[in-house]
């Protein structure tokens, strides 16, 4: 029987070869000069408003995308009309702009791995997850008011990279992990360590390192499924806990067994967040809010509109009973209110017929 020492080497020996293997791969996407740019920007405090718009505008597709956003109610837009990519910078913010741009960079980038071996994926269900995790990201930075909103919105995008990775070096092992059936994320990166020895965080990271992302991009992506482990720097800790429960308030929307999704994320954000059912309903509300947007912004499609109301609906039923009670009731007193107002307007119709007929 083979000692645990023995074994831990193995599992070092597997690990740098597997290293080699992605660092060898060539149909591994590279970024963009424009993202490098973008990045190198984002990370020099002297950079100017005008020279990062005038990046952007470089790309006629992303600014239109990032311009459109702008507008949104969604990013505080709609009160005053944007219409240049400098005026949006000075409108949201240096950070808040910049990290658009990346994500359309990163998607696009990310979605054109078409190699026979990345097409084994399910790249729907990939992306659904990615950019609900986003999406849910973003949800909970805003409703907290955390500097870093838009900084958890990128790494929550970016965390599951290494699954792509993974399906390019390791064809045959994550072959043999599909055939195991992983029932959810979790069964999933525990198939990946007992094949590969390392998990889609760990190539993810790797990946991050290549692409020279800034260091918490690496620690987000390194924790989010372990941010337990995480013990320095202790800075990132809570930027990897937002991390790592936006992926598993998205699987409320992707897994198959949603009450069990549902009781992981409310347990995961206690424990972690000290989230309340208080905090549940406005934080569920600012997520069903950006559907739309970030789907229009990456032109992708996140489910039918009647699908993801009733599972934000089966959502707030266990999280948030007394707000999807006062949701409830608002959409009553509406509705009401429309009645009234249509019986108001056909009254008056009918008082006008009679006194033309009179």
């Amino acid at each position: 029987m083979p000692s645990s020492e023995s074994t831990e080497l193995d599992q070092l020996e597997a690990t740098d070869t597997l290293l080699a293997r992605i660092q060898a791969c060539n149909s591994l996407p590279v970024l963009s000069p424009l993202a490098t740019k973008i990045l190198n920007m984002c990370q020099d405090e002297e950079a100017e408003t005008a020279k990062l718009a005038e990046l952007i505008s470089q790309d006629p597709a992303m600014a239109v995308k990032i311009l459109a956003m702008a507008n949104s109610g969604y990013y505080g837009g709609g009160r005053h009309k944007v219409t240049s990519i400098l005026q949006a910078v000075k409108l949201l913010g240096f950070v808040t702009i910049a990290n658009l741009a990346l994500s359309f960079c990163f998607y696009h980038l990310i979605k054109g791995m078409n190699s026979p071996n990345t097409s084994k994926i399910n790249h729907v269900q990939f992306w659904r997850r990615s950019i609900f995790s986003s999406i849910a990201g973003r949800a909970i930075g805003k409703h907290f008011a955390s500097p870093h909103t838009e900084l958890v919105y990128l790494a929550a995008l970016l965390q599951d990279i290494g699954i792509l990775a993974l399906h390019e070096v390791a064809v045959e092992e994550m072959k043999t992990i599909r055939a195991q059936s992983p029932q959810n994320h979790d069964d999933l990166c525990q198939l990946e360590r007992k094949y590969l020895g390392v998990d889609h965080s760990q190539v993810g990271t790797w990946l991050a390192q290549q692409w020279k992302l800034p260091e918490e991009f690496q620690i987000a992506i390194l924790y989010s499924h372990t941010p337990e482990l995480l013990e320095t720097p202790s800075d990132f800790q809570a930027l990897v806990d937002v991390v790592s429960l936006s992926s598993l308030i998205a699987d409320i929307w992707i897994e198959p067994d949603r009450e069990a999704a549902i009781a992981i994320a409310q347990e995961k954000g206690l424990s972690s967040l000290s989230i309340q059912p208080e905090d549940w309903g406005p934080i569920l509300d600012h997520f069903i809010e950006g559907i739309p947007q970030i789907a229009g912004f990456f032109q992708t499609q996140l489910g039918s509109v009647d699908e993801i109301n009733q599972i934000h609906h089966c959502a707030l039923q266990q999280l948030a009973p007394s707000h999807l009670e006062s949701l409830t009731q608002k959409s009553k007193t509406q509705d009401l209110a429309e009645t009234v107002t249509v019986t108001k307007h056909s009254n008056s119709w009918w008082n006008i017929q009679s006194r033309l007929r009179t």
